[in-house]
C-alpha cells in the first residue's frame, strides 16, 4: 500500500514524520494519518512527497517497482490529467459510466475528472491506472512514455 512505501522511503532517508510534515505543510498528525493508512493521501501531497524524494508515482502507488523515472514536470496540471483519462478511456472503448464503476466514484464526478475542473482522488487514480495498465506519472503528466515500468 502507498503508506507502507512511504514510511519505508521516509525512514530510509532517516527523515522523521514532522520534517515530511512541515515539507508538505500539514500537521504532523495528518501526515501520520497518511502514513499509517487511516487517510487517504491527496494526490497533489502524494506528487510533493513524490517530488521530495525524486521517486515516482508508479513507484509509490505500487504499480511499478521502479523508483526513479525521468520526470518532465514535478507539477500535476488538472488539463492535462483530465485529457489523459479520456483519452485513455475513449481508446479502450469505455463509457464515463463503465468506468466511474470501476473507480467506484459517480459519473458526474468523473466526467468533471476529465474536464479539468477538479482533481481526481488518489486512490480511483490508482485503479483507474490498474484497469487501463498505465502509468500514473504519464496520466499526470510527468512522463510522455504510456507504459509503467
Amino acid at each position: 500500500m502507498i503508506y507502507e512505501r512511504m514510511k519505508d522511503i521516509r525512514t530510509y532517508f532517516d527523515n522523521t514524520q514532522k520534517e515530511l510534515a512541515d515539507y508538505l505543510k500539514v500537521s504532523r498528525s495528518t501526515y501520520a494519518g497518511w502514513e499509517n493508512g487511516i487517510d487517504a493521501i491527496p494526490l497533489l501531497k502524494l506528487n510533493d512527497f513524490c517530488n521530495f524524494y525524486g521517486i515516482s508515482l508508479d513507484y509509490i502507488c505500487e504499480l511499478s517497482n521502479t523508483k526513479k523515472c525521468e520526470i518532465i514536470n514535478k507539477k500535476i496540471d488538472n488539463e492535462i490529467l483530465g485529457n489523459r483519462l479520456k483519452e485513455t478511456r475513449i481508446n479502450n472503448g469505455d463509457n464515463q459510466d463503465k468506468i466511474a464503476q470501476i473507480i467506484k466514484v459517480d459519473q458526474s464526478n468523473y466526467s468533471k475528472y476529465e474536464l479539468g475542473k477538479i482533481l481526481i482522488h488518489t486512490y480511483p487514480l490508482i485503479d483507474f491506472a490498474k484497469h487501463y495498465k498505465v502509468s500514473i506519472d504519464y496520466l499526470c503528466g510527468k512522463i510522455e512514455d504510456k507504459k509503467i515500468k
